[in-house]
């Protein structure tokens, strides 16, 4: 028999459904022990779908600890009277006591063994609680009860093990077998007999319940319908999910707009489609042409949406059309002095601040890469305009045309293309899919204005916590430590802060960008061994030994810098501070080798892992043949010395008793 639950609501949010049904799989996976777990979901319902559910009965056993075991029983050996409160409280006797480690220590500690549930108990016992931990953005009440909440009002409630209704409730709403479907084309109330019914009677009542499914029906019709006029769709990324989970069956509407509107920028234009009316494009040879696709939730007939369409888009570029025309009677240079008004943050400035600090960090950044003039001076010219087309009427509008807004007008008042196009990129990379900068100027602007935001926001106390990162500070840092490797640039973030004086909590921001540098480069331990003897401060000196690293994970050249490098600590003795190693105290020859091999990697701008490999036969030699611990003091000294300076070459790359090899 199968088991669904349905949870049937009034319209919910497009970006709520999605993030509620991985919640709600991950929960009844995490209750019924099923990996299998189903989840559907439209505006109105969200579904939890069991195939082949058994009933089974479940046994728990719990450890519970008690008082540490040394002041359980005195020297006797009689429970104390710590020990036989605990007992009286759990109702056990002394004979189901036994020793348990916990957090290192030692515990008296108990089993207790609840009695057997079927998973349906369990299901019962969470299922309130889990409709009230969904994690909504926003909750609404619509009952008396204060306790009741949800992103939408909750209408009723399905459950059906086979064809058994499940005693569930939220609320004062009690699980039935009723459901409804599509709410224009088929909203009449219908039950539904068997648990394995349900699919089939919503899609007869033209609702498609799959998420993925009405995804792919929406792409197969948009492409189909592109392509019967030539052309191919054109939307941003993530508006085919969002479109999916505003239907419950989608019904593509073809509509047109007067071509005059074609004088817009392409991307104004497929902005303004998907912005207000989740609309898609559609391009031709290049261009977008005056062609969009509505998807409707009810059946187009007569012609009406097709016409309502049309009239609320040709509203919308109408108003962008406007926009376009007065933002081109200004020059973006003018604009610049205005943004003193738009502040950032009281402890950082204006957005005219930023940019000043922005010029300032480019001009450090360029003279340290050793750009050349030229280079230098279209950064500085784009850093001067970066954050003008804030000020424009169409960024007003639409938030997410900045830069690329920055970079059209710049186009047209005769900028150098690079420092126009410089302008969009500066926001690149803006997630893991994205490109980084395409020139050189970009990217250059790229870094120094992520810099910035990554500074002057940890300097203002406004650090990242937990999931919370109102600044976007977590993408600044990939977006960084992407553009620098890329370029291959060494950058010290410490000589950036310096340079407008932001150097308040440095180390908070050193920690975070190792926590960063965790995620970017997928290996916790190595990052670890890397920041232990390297500021993640200098993100590419992490990133180029994290890499060589991974390189060689698994390999005989990394087994033997391990095995070298233990040798050598093992013996060092702890808080040792002498590092000169005098040539006139040496004894031997393997002492003499060593030390030749050390200072040849001392001078060496980059060291390898096969650097330091090379040093394990003198490393050998010398435990072999040299007593390091010799009783003259000056000679035990002068070993622990070398001794120190060869571990020292190897923290060049990492602290290897880190590395799991």
């Amino acid at each position: 028999m199968d088991l669904v639950i349905e949870i049937g609501t009034e319209e919910l949010p497009a970006k709520v459904v999605t993030p509620a049904l991985s919640y709600l799989k991950e929960r009844f996976s995490e209750i019924t022990g099923r990996k299998d777990v189903e989840v559907y979901g439209t505006p109105r319902r969200l579904t939890v779908y069991i195939r082949n559910f058994e009933n089974r009965k479940e046994r728990s056993e719990d450890i519970i600890y008690g008082p540490p075991w040394k002041v359980s029983f005195d020297d006797e050996g009689r429970p104390t009277r710590a020990l036989l409160g605990f007992l009286r409280k759990h109702g056990s006797s002394l004979d189901q006591v036994f020793k348990a480690r916990k957090n290192g220590g030692e515990y008296a500690a108990i089993k207790l063994v609840k009695e057997e549930t079927t998973l349906l108990d369990r299901i019962k016992e969470n299922f309130q609680d889990m409709l009230l931990s969904i994690p909504f953005p926003k909750r609404m009440r619509w009952t008396s009860s204060k306790e009741i909440t949800f992103s939408r009002p909750v209408r009723w409630l399905l459950a059906l093990h086979g064809d058994r209704v499940v005693d569930l409730s939220f609320g004062d709403l009690k699980a039935g077998r009723v459901t409804y479907g599509h709410r224009f084309l088929s909203p009449e109330p219908v039950e539904v007999e068997r648990a394995e019914d349900y699919l089939r009677v919503l899609r007869e009542r033209m609702v498609i319940p799959d998420v993925e499914e009405r995804k792919r029906m929406i792409e197969d019709e948009i492409v189909r319908i592109a392509g019967s006029l030539g052309g191919k769709p054109d939307y941003p990324e993530g508006l085919v999910d969002e479109v999916a989970n505003l239907v419950e069956y989608p019904f593509p509407v073809l509509g047109a707009f007067d071509e005059r509107y074609l004088d817009l920028p392409d991307r104004v234009i497929v902005t303004v489609a998907a912005h207000h009316q989740r609309f898609f494009c559609i391009s031709k040879n290049g261009r977008i042409t005056n062609h969009f696709i509505g998807i409707s939730n009810n059946r187009p007939e007569g012609g009406t949406v097709k016409e309502g369409y049309e009239r609320v888009l040709k509203a919308r570029l109408e108003d962008a059309l406007f926009f376009y025309r007065e933002d081109l009677k200004r020059r973006l240079d003018d604009l610049v002095p205005d943004l003193s008004g738009v502040l950032i943050h009281p402890k950082i400035g204006s957005f005219l601040d930023k940019v000043n600090r922005i010029k300032r960090a480019v001009s450090f950044l360029a003279e340290k890469l050793n750009l050349s003039e030229e280079a230098t001076s279209k950064a500085l010219r784009a850093a001067h305009l970066s954050k003008a087309d804030l000020l424009t009427e169409m960024v007003k509008e639409f938030d997410e045309l900045q830069g690329y807004m920055g970079y059209i007008y710049a186009l047209k008042q005769g900028e150098d293309e690079e420092v126009a196009l410089a302008l969009w990129d500066q926001y690149k990379p803006s997630g893991p899919g994205d490109d980084t900068p395409r020139t050189l100027t970009g990217a250059l602007l790229s870094v120094a204005d992520k810099l910035d935001d990554l500074i002057t926001f940890f300097s203002a106390g406004e650090i990242p916590k937990g999931s919370s990162d109102p600044y976007g500070l977590r993408r600044a840092a990939f977006g960084v430590f992407r553009i620098l490797e890329e370029r291959d640039w060494e950058v010290d973030i410490r000589e950036v802060a310096e340079l407008y004086n932001k150097v308040e909590n440095l180390e908070d921001l050193e920690s975070f960008l190792a926590q960063r540098l965790e995620s970017y480069l997928g290996d916790q331990n190595l990052v670890r061994a890397v920041t232990s003897v390297r500021s993640a401060l200098e993100p590419l000196g992490v990133i180029r030994r994290v890499r060589e690293l991974l390189r060689y994970r698994g390999s005989e050249v990394l087994a033997d810098v391990y095995e070298a490098y233990r040798r050598v600590v093992k013996i060092l003795p702890k808080g040792w501070e002498k590092r000169e190693v005098e040539e006139s105290l040496f004894r031997e020859k393997e002492e003499a080798d060593l030390w030749e091999r050390v200072r040849e990697k001392e001078a060496k701008d980059r060291i390898s892992l096969e650097d330091l490999a090379s040093l394990k036969p003198y490393i050998d030699n010398l435990f072999e043949k040299v007593l390091i611990m010799d009783e003259d003091l000056k000679v035990r000294e002068n070993r622990i010395a070398l001794l120190l300076r060869t571990k020292e070459v190897f923290n060049r790359i990492a602290d290897f008793s880190l590395v799991v090899v």
